[in-house]
């Protein structure tokens, strides 16, 4: 070959799936957070890169707390419980104006009170899928079935009145089915979770709709849906001594096969996470910053009578500790336990 030529001629490139992991890699710093997520669709190569070039800033990899800055015109922002401390990702600036009703996955259920409506907003995405205005407001919580890109996916909204609300979306034109006369047999509902695809609704009586079966006592009282698939109740109850306020906590598991609630001890590993509007379970350990066996609990309406409205309880040590919230937050908004993916 002529020298020239040799020295002129260029190397192979296969097309964009080729291209250097360091360059890629160069390539994922310059980009924001929504568009790692839109260029995952290229090739299987960009989407590797793309996971592993997302920056620990992120709301993902374990429960953070949703809640609200405070003074005039306070944003929503993300609390990191490894951190300690308000995280950088800023939500977009439409949603400042609207409470977080719920989440799944990577999709906030947020609720505008002025205008009465509802929208599901994709934090990662930035895709906003609109629900037709609920007969009960204001809503307390909302839950989701599925994705809403999931075919079929079913909505249940719980108003702050007690009653419930179900929107099937498919097919076209669907309509709010009230559950208002199931609730007023039980008092108005207090929770709700979905559980193996079914609606189960806590009743302000303590009875659990779907079963039948009574839960001790009440005061907070929080339906979960643990990491193992298993349906759990929560139970808070505040006792209000001369000189303090202390917090008890009691978990129970419903044994699907004896059709029973069971105590429980040991949550086996995991820590749950409980609020008026959103609850979960997940996996704890010293690399997440969440402890094991415990339950996180996050509410508004105590938080100027008691210390520990946001706090961890221990189930092996019977005790509770305030959760201290960097730079402070409103109480006027619900604090939202939020545990987005990517789906």
């Amino acid at each position: 070959m002529d020298p020239l030529r040799r020295r002129n001629a260029r190397p192979d490139f296969g097309g964009w799936p080729d291209l250097p992991p360091e360059l890629l890699e160069g390539i994922m710093k310059l980009l924001s957070p929504l568009d790692r997520v839109t260029v995952r669709l290229v090739c299987s190569s960009w989407r590797t890169c793309a996971r592993a070039s997302f920056p620990s800033d992120l709301p993902f990899d374990g429960p953070r707390l949703l809640l609200r800055r405070p003074g005039p015109g306070g944003i929503l922002a993300f609390f990191s419980l490894r951190r300690r401390q308000i995280l950088p990702f800023a939500l977009p600036s439409r949603l400042s104006a609207a409470r977080c009703c719920g989440h799944l996955g990577g999709w906030l259920a947020m609720a505008f009170d002025d205008d009465r409506e509802i929208a599901l907003c994709n934090i990662t995405s930035g895709e906003s899928v609109p629900i037709p205005r609920p007969p009960v407001f204001p809503v307390a919580k909302i839950v989701l079935s599925a994705p809403p890109t999931s075919p079929g996916w079913v909505v249940a909204v719980l108003g702050r009145s007690g009653t419930i609300a179900l929107l099937q979306t498919q097919p076209e034109g669907g309509r709010w089915m009230t559950l208002e006369e199931q609730g007023a047999r039980h008092g108005g509902f207090e929770d709700m979770a979905i559980w193996r695809g079914r609606l189960c609704a806590l009743g302000s009586d303590g009875t659990v709709v779907a079963y039948r079966q009574r839960v001790r006592g009440r005061l907070c009282m929080y339906l979960v849906v643990d990491r193992s698939g298993e349906l759990v109740v929560v139970r808070r109850e505040y006792v209000v001594r001369q000189d303090a306020v202390e917090v008890e906590v009691e978990v129970f598991r419903f044994a699907a096969e004896e059709r029973k609630w069971e105590a429980v001890e040991e949550l086996g590993g995991q820590a749950l996470f409980v609020g008026s509007v959103a609850s979960l379970g997940t996996a704890g350990g010293s690399e997440t910053g969440i402890r094991e066996n415990c339950v996180y609990m996050a509410r508004r309406e105590v938080e100027m009578m008691v210390p520990h409205a946001i706090g961890v309880y221990s189930l092996a040590e019977e005790e509770v500790a305030a959760l201290a919230i960097s730079g402070g937050h409103s109480a006027t908004v619900e604090p939202v336990w939020i545990n987005p993916s990517l789906a």
